[in-house]
């Protein structure tokens, strides 16, 4: 009969794994596939490592959930609530396990940002009374509304809508899930995530050729607000598509680079798809006829360009270094034959309702200072003192740039947090690009990865996606952990190391 495990013994399993995993000595004979995984489903079952083998197996649910469910924002409640329901296990586990010891050390300020973040909506549904919300700026409509409906002066929350903030509040678990997730997994875990995303992001662009091939009718729309007659794959706006695609690119460059040259052996296959899909995602990305994709495209080519070559990946593997130029510069080319025509009239077809209706969200969003005016409430927000000249058939549901409109709903409050999230990105970033050790190029891609959709923000909305969300959180949880070389053996040298 087992014995249950408690706390300290799923601490010492995790650290033992992770131990074996870091020590165990490369064989001068290459295992077969089938040796290899015949031996990881051991591991994994063994009672130390079974803790962390059922969080491996939550954030992979997670992953695929997030990816095929989670293309939209927040208007489709049921694909939504698939997303949140697989997020439930990893979330609780990850909290567990953290709460326990099992994850690695330095994540304090990360954690604490977290928690501030969730904590945000939630304080903005607390219910007020009377004499303090009436005070409080912009409420004045509300107050009109109560006193023609005879319904006096209940005690309200603080957000204008809370059935927004509250399935803003929801919204928030699948990204916390990942990202405490991601921060218990081994190096090779995370490769294993990041190579399902490259899988998951092919399914995507394959869907997408066949939503073009059987015209804006097809019923491989998967949602009904979309941009039929443009390859959306798994997503219901172009832009997403785009980004998803883009984002990913520095993240195939890094399996792309470890091609020995030697296509017979079956370690190359990784590799290989991962070159093929750094050539066929800057073709995706263009055939989307999204600008700020194809601005990013540029960016995302430089990224992983700097990823590979800082991080030594292409040193001595003059094949792997061919294959991706050739590839980048025949993707490019094709972009430029076949593509050119419809992203430059895209950006002179006429005026941009996003640029014309910033101004406004800025101009509301000084009204509802200093806390806004709550998460969720921009298009309730915004409709209300819509000009009648930008009435149109375009449903401006967001402010196609994320810091406006989280500066409309949390005023000061959302602008500190960002600006300690930026701070800690940043640190870390530093020490990803400046450090050398086990998963530093693939951290150093992740650091790519959250800047391109950090930019992608400016313009459009994309981290309101689940699967954006979940994804960019998963790169925020690789950057956390990374450990240079010499923290390594430092720690090896003193306590035993914990799951980083």
């Amino acid at each position: 009969m087992t014995r249950y495990a408690g706390p300290a013994c799923i601490v010492q399993g995790l650290s033992v794994e992770r131990g074996r995993s870091v020590r165990r000595s490369r064989r001068n004979e290459a295992p077969t596939p089938v040796r290899q995984i015949a031996d990881g489903l051991r591991r994994a079952w063994a009672p130390e490592a079974q803790a962390q083998t059922a969080v491996f197996a939550s954030a992979l649910l997670l992953e695929v959930f997030a990816t095929l469910f989670g293309g939209a924002s927040q208007t489709n409640a049921l694909s939504l609530m698939a997303v949140e329901l697989a997020a439930l296990p990893l979330l609780f586990l990850s909290i567990y396990l953290t709460l326990a010891g099992a994850g690695p050390r330095g994540l304090a300020i990360p954690i604490v940002l977290l928690a501030a973040v969730i904590a945000v909506p939630v304080l903005q549904l607390i219910p007020l009374p009377a004499d303090l919300w009436t005070k409080l700026p912009g409420r004045g409509p509300v107050l009109q509304v109560l006193d023609v409906a005879g319904l006096g002066r209940p005690a309200l929350p603080y957000s204008l809508t809370p059935q927004g903030t509250w399935r803003s509040a929801l919204g928030l678990a699948p990204p916390a899930a990942m990202f405490l997730g991601a921060t218990l997994l081994s190096d090779g875990q995370r490769r294993v995530m990041a190579g399902l995303w490259l899988l998951l992001a092919t399914v995507s662009l394959s869907i997408g050729a066949l939503q073009l091939l059987s015209g804006p009718d097809s019923p491989l729309y998967f949602y009904p607000v979309t941009n039929a007659g443009s390859p959306v794959g798994l997503f219901s706006n172009r832009n997403h598509q785009a980004a998803f695609l883009l984002c990913l690119l520095p993240v195939a460059a890094v399996f792309a680079a470890e091609f020995r040259g030697i296509a017979e052996d079956w370690r190359a296959f990784t590799p290989l798809l991962a070159l093929l899909y750094f050539f066929v995602g800057i073709v995706g990305v263009a055939v989307t006829h999204s600008r700020a994709g194809v601005f990013l495209s540029g960016a995302a080519l430089v990224g992983a360009l700097a990823v590979v070559v800082s991080g030594g990946a292409l040193r001595g593997r003059l094949r792997a270094a061919a294959g991706l130029a050739v590839g980048g510069a025949v993707a490019v080319g094709a972009v430029l034959l076949f593509g050119l025509a419809p992203i430059v009239d895209r950006f002179y077809g006429g005026g941009e309702l996003r640029f014309e209706g910033w101004p406004i969200v800025l101009k509301i969003a000084q009204s509802f200072l200093p806390l806004g005016s709550g998460l969720g409430s921009f298009d309730t927000v915004y409709r209300s003192v819509e000009p009648l000249t930008q009435v149109s058939t375009v449903y401006f549901n967001h402010a196609h740039n994320d810091y406006l409109e989280l500066w409309l709903e949390t005023g000061f409050a959302g602008a500190a947090l960002f600006a300690l999230f930026l701070l800690w990105f940043a640190v870390r970033a530093f020490v990803v690009w400046t450090g050398r050790g086990e998963g530093r190029n693939l951290a150093a891609a992740l650091t790519v990865l959250v800047v391109l959709l950090l930019i992608h923000s400016l313009v459009d909305y994309p981290l309101r996606t689940q699967a954006l969300a979940v994804l960019f959180a998963f790169a925020c949880g690789g950057i956390a952990v990374f450990k240079p070389e010499t923290s390594r053996r430092s720690v090896r040298a003193g306590a035993p190391d914990q799951l980083a």
